[in-house]
């Protein structure tokens, strides 16, 4: 094997980890849930911590 070809080789192998090291964690990770999704998730995470007559008020941006 050649010096050159060796080198190309050890280049795409070092831009083909670059790209997974990078592309995986973003197919991994889960997509934000949303703030009316998380309010409930925050909500029900309290009344378990033994909090009883947990409420939660959302106002959305027209004022409802």
């Amino acid at each position: 094997m050649t010096s050159t070809l060796r080198k190309h080789l050890v280049m795409a192998l070092g831009v083909a980890t670059l790209l997974t090291a990078e592309v995986v964690p973003a197919i991994a990770q889960p997509a934000a849930p949303s703030p009316a999704e998380q309010l409930r998730q925050d909500t029900k995470a309290i009344h378990a911590l033994g909090v009883s007559g947990v409420q939660a008020r959302v106002i959305a941006p027209d004022g409802r």
